[in-house]
């Protein structure tokens, strides 16, 4: 009984750790509108906290969308797709404190 009791002490102390999410690992977009030609797109990703603000934008918009945020989700509005396709280039740019790029993610949505 006294070794059952020492090992339940050392098994919780060494299941305790410190766990670190790497910035964009579930990006999720949805489209909230689509009047044919243009979406209003919200994006949304898993928090971090050792990320100090986030840049999220269009590649494929004419002209280019480009917000900052420091929260973990963002509409962007008035987004056009590629040409006469239905694909969109989104991206979203994780930075750290010190303005320092920490992680960056391209994200392709079909616009329906």
């Amino acid at each position: 009984m006294n070794k059952f009791l020492f090992l339940i002490p050392l098994l919780l102390g060494t299941g305790i750790g410190f766990a670190h999410a790497e910035p964009l690992d579930e990006i999720r977009t949805e489209i909230l509108n689509f009047d044919g030609s243009s979406a209003d797109v919200q994006v949304s990703w898993n928090q971090d906290n050792t990320v100090s603000q986030y840049e999220i934008g269009c590649v494929s918009c004419f002209p280019n969308i480009s917000k900052v945020t420091t929260e973990n989700n963002i509409i962007l509005n008035e987004v056009t797709s590629i040409g006469d396709k239905s694909m969109v280039l989104l991206y979203v740019i994780a930075y750290d404190s010190d303005k320092e790029i920490s992680k960056a993610k391209q994200i392709f949505v079909e616009l329906k």
